[in-house]
């Protein structure tokens, strides 16, 4: 993580102007956004999960700008022209996500013959421009004011000013990102297919079964490695709560008897590994909502004062254009104009519930209901994504706890049957969208603070950005319904089948409630013991594989930084003063973390960057698949080189001519 503090200063200063909001970026930004959305909405449906683009997207705008300025026919891009068209990209990418994880349930219950166009269009542009204009509001607080580490962003900028600078870091980046790609390339069953992308196992105690294991992923390796031990820890402890404890527990209590549908999209599950995941897909994961449900609230309260600021800045005028006391890296677009566009936003969507729902009161309430939560969505989800990166985002949690809440209303209200499931899934489809968009949007904002952009010019871009993905993936869903049917075994969409199954357990019963008040009153007891709930939630939520290898990045840069002081200390502990060798200590900690952070960003670039790669084979139905059977255990060699990498070139500059026990007693030495 890159320390912001007052006197941080961006790569471009914010009194220097450089071109950024261009026609070239514009151009690009949107062709990008169109294609990441296509790529995206295959691959969710296909495989229950999504690409973020704002890595794979800052390398593929980065060769096309230089690609053309070669030809002569462009000026070379600046890197803040780069950063938009990839922002762009980021928001086509994340919107497709929102649609795709949502409306597709309404095939899958059979409310919808086919895609409607009209629909499916307006909730994908109502949704993303909403998300959009509320993070317009909330980038201060959510970059600034809380200064999380943001991952993805912080990887990303590092991306782009490698691209630009050249040097050094060029090779750690792209050479990070050519490993990472090709260890991807061979570990999927689209590649060489040879070691499963992950390793685990199970032990049995009676009737307990105990679940371990974790993905071996250099990309979750590097983002354990960015945000740090303390997080990392925390996502860890949600994770061993809900698989260690909680899963055995469950499991054992119901004979480890599921109805056989709840590991729908878990692929990743093998063998006794499959009985987890259906604990996981019938139990833990309502139990992570809850806990996200209570922590998100909390959240919100302990951020009520800078949401309050924000609130009072945006109707005093703050923001507007003109103030020459805003240095331009804090140009937002007027927060006055964000919020009046935000409740404007309101008509067209009672429109659509009017239209679904054919009632007044419904369409009233089902207006009001979704704007208040896509608000406190958006804030949670821009937060999640501050803490474990867009990546890791578990924006479907997002949208149960928002099913779940708009179901019970409805109900409540005399909804029922068709018109009452199908104003649910909208209700539910509209705040996904706009809580997808903060995750990927607040990122990119992260990598414009770094980089210093100017707000306001990225916010434009996000709006033409989402503009241009929500008229195509009305049509691209169609493309996909007529050619697959979505729903069926050929193009499962599991995060949808997920959505209908809640939407029908509210409406004719069956749902977890149990489980559901289990994770809040977790997440009450996390509040009680002062830990930082929504980490823990987090945690809980998602597979426990991907919590271990966060784990251990963050364990790594841990015992790096741990090794530099103790070695700082030792050979300058008598030449400084006490306050001298803390600021060399806190210096020598930065440039031993950068070093990590380069190869930490290529690694997560070159694993995304296959990931659209592999989505791209599987729309154009290319298998390469070599035929060999995948080993669950070659890749664990394979993927402790890549840590072994973190630590050699976190410490390879201050550990020339030591002996490994040498290297060790410095990393354990308190």
């Amino acid at each position: 993580m890159l320390p912001i503090g007052s006197d941080f200063v961006p790569y471009v200063p914010p009194e220097q102007t450089i071109p950024e909001l261009t026609i070239k970026a514009l151009v690009l930004g949107a062709i990008l956004s169109v294609v990441m959305a296509a790529a995206n909405a295959y691959l969710g449906l296909y495989a229950g999960m999504t690409v973020s683009a704002t890595i794979p997207a800052a390398v593929i705008a980065l060769a096309v700008f230089k690609a053309l300025a070669r030809t002569g026919k462009i000026s070379q891009a600046t890197i803040l022209e780069t950063n938009l068209s990839k922002t762009m990209a980021s928001a086509g990418e994340s919107l497709a996500a929102g649609v795709i994880f949502t409306i597709p349930a309404l095939l899958v219950m059979g409310l919808w013959d086919n895609v409607d166009y009209t629909k499916t269009t307006m909730i994908a542009l109502t949704g993303g421009m909403l998300g959009v204009l509320f993070t317009i509001s909330l980038r201060r607080i959510l970059i600034i004011d809380l200064d999380l580490p943001y991952p993805e962003g912080v990887a990303c900028s590092e991306v782009l000013k490698v691209g630009e600078e050249g040097g050094k870091g060029v090779n750690l980046v792209f050479g990070g990102l050519g490993l990472a790609a090709l260890y991807k390339f061979v570990a999927t069953q689209f590649g060489g297919n040879l070691w499963q992308g992950h390793a685990m196992g199970t032990m049995s105690l009676g009737k307990f079964k105990f679940f371990g294991g974790g993905d071996l992923s250099p990309a979750l390796l590097s983002v354990g490695y960015i945000v740090g031990l303390r997080i990392a820890s925390y996502i860890f402890m949600g994770g061993f709560i809900g698989w260690v404890i909680l899963a055995p527990i469950i499991g054992a209590y119901n004979d480890w008897t599921f109805n056989g549908t709840s590991a729908e999209g878990i692929a990743a599950f093998m063998g006794d590994g499959l009985t987890h995941g259906g604990v996981w897909g019938e139990y833990i994961r309502y139990i992570g909502v809850g806990a996200m449900v209570v922590g998100g609230v909390y959240t919100l309260f302990s951020m009520r004062d800078a949401i309050t600021k924000g609130l009072k800045q945006a109707f005093s005028g703050f923001g507007g254009d003109g103030d020459e006391h805003i240095p331009r890296t804090e140009h937002d677009l007027p927060l006055k104009l964000a919020w009046f566009a935000s409740f404007a936003l309101i008509i067209p969507i009672f429109g659509i519930y009017l239209w679904v729902s054919e009632s007044l009161l419904i369409a009233s309430v089902s207006a009001v209901v979704m704007f208040i939560a896509a608000f406190f969505f958006t804030a949670i989800a821009g937060y999640i994504a501050g803490v474990v990166g867009s990546s890791n985002n578990p924006i479907s949690g997002v949208t149960i706890a928002t099913l779940l809440f708009a179901a019970i209303l409805l109900v409540g209200l005399g909804a029922e049957g068709t018109s009452g499931m199908q104003t649910t899934i909208l209700i539910a489809a509209l705040v996904c969208c706009a809580a997808a968009i903060a995750g990927d949007v607040m990122q990119d904002l992260k990598t414009g603070q770094i980089l210093g952009s100017t707000p306001r010019h990225l916010q434009v871009g996000e709006f033409i950005g989402v503009g241009a993905a929500a008229l195509i993936i009305a049509p691209v869903l169609m493309v996909l319904h007529e050619a697959y049917v979505i729903g069926s075994p050929q193009l499962r969409a599991p995060q949808a089948g997920l959505m209908s199954a809640v939407t029908e357990g509210v409406f004719q019963g069956g749902l977890p409630w149990n489980m559901v008040f289990i994770g809040m009153v977790i997440a009450v007891i996390l509040i009680l013991l002062k830990v930082p709930v929504m980490a823990v939630a987090i945690g809980i939520y998602l597979p426990f594989t991907l919590a271990t290898p966060i784990m251990l990045g963050g364990v790594i840069r841990h015992f790096c930084e741990k090794f530099i002081e103790n070695k700082t200390r030792k050979e300058k502990m008598l030449s400084m003063t006490q306050e001298d060798l803390d600021k060399e200590i806190a210096n020598e900690k930065e440039l031993v973390g950068r070093n990590g952070l380069l190869l930490g960003s290529g690694l997560i670039a070159g694993e995304a960057l296959m990931g659209v790669g592999i989505a791209v084979l599987v729309v154009m139905s290319i298998d390469i698949n070599s035929g060999v059977h995948a080993s669950m255990y070659a890749g664990i060699p394979v993927f402790f080189y890549f840590a072994f990498l973190l630590v050699y070139v976190s410490l390879r500059d201050r550990i020339h001519g030591m002996s490994l026990s040498e290297i060790l007693y410095f990393m354990r030495k308190r």
